[in-house]
């Protein structure tokens, strides 16, 4: 059974949750294509939309994905470049970085997608939360362990954290070339590759998968579903959209403990 459930609100925006990270008490979403009145739900940055969404509609657009998440919450999301950097919410928005923490509860933890691997991380004793881009390169980087050993490095535990995996390319899609398949043999990955011609593909949510349990969490800890961006009409998909798509954010609010 998928642990993503749908969540269509009032205004029928769809988002997706995880049944593990809510059991854990965090507040969190990954979103869809699919917004008010049934338009296009782009969630790219202001000024940087690859299908030409209006910076007014997109301002609008990440208002009311924060508020599905948090109201009174603000998106702080960094500026990818396909690597493992991380950074703090409070600078993420000007930073370099394809993961950022967050210990503030007015900040979410957020990071855009449109066929990347989105994860999102939460330590179920203290609160703190980490979301994760994570292309192929991350994938084979580690991005999902830097990701632990960051929470692990602030006081929590492996067996502290839970984590969901986004939908994003699904193996029928991610055909690669050879050269990609082996680096993902030389990162020890070699299990998500599938030989197919004339290319292989590789299961990204499969890689992510294990790149968490390698890092020390429990299968039960890892939800998510493996929905494909490129197939499931419902998602902007970089490569089935020939780049001219939309972008998705998955986020998370951080919770503080009682004192």
């Amino acid at each position: 059974m998928s642990d993503l459930i749908d969540d269509l609100l009032a205004d029928g925006t769809l988002v997706l949750r995880s049944r593990i990270l809510l059991a854990a008490g965090f507040q969190h979403a990954f979103s869809t294509g699919l917004g008010p009145g049934g338009r296009r739900f782009d969630l790219s940055r202001p000024g940087q939309s690859p299908m030409e969404t209006p910076d007014d509609e997109l301002a609008e657009n990440l208002r009311r994905f924060a508020d599905a998440v948090a109201v009174g919450t603000s998106i702080a999301s960094p500026r990818q470049v396909h690597g493992v950097s991380i950074a703090e919410a409070d600078v993420a928005e000007s930073t370099p970085a394809d993961l950022v923490a967050s210990t503030d509860p007015t900040r979410l933890a957020a990071v855009r997608t449109a066929d990347c691997v989105p994860i999102l991380l939460g330590c179920r004793r203290r609160g703190a939360v980490v979301a994760v881009h994570a292309g192929w390169r991350g994938i084979v980087g580690d991005a999902p362990g830097t990701a632990v050993r960051h929470l692990v490095s602030h006081g929590s535990t492996a067996a502290d954290l839970v984590a969901a995996i986004g939908p994003a390319i699904g193996l029928d899609a991610f055909e690669v070339g050879p050269e990609v398949a082996a680096e993902f043999t030389a990162a020890g990955l070699e299990s998500t590759v599938e030989p197919r011609q004339p290319k292989p593909h590789v299961d990204l949510h499969a890689a992510a998968r294990q790149r968490l349990l390698a890092a020390g969490l429990a299968s039960d800890a890892i939800g998510g579903a493996s929905i494909c961006t490129a197939e499931d009409p419902r998602f902007f998909s970089h490569r089935g959209d020939r780049g001219r798509t939309g972008r998705h954010l998955s986020a998370i609010r951080c919770w503080q403990p009682e004192s």
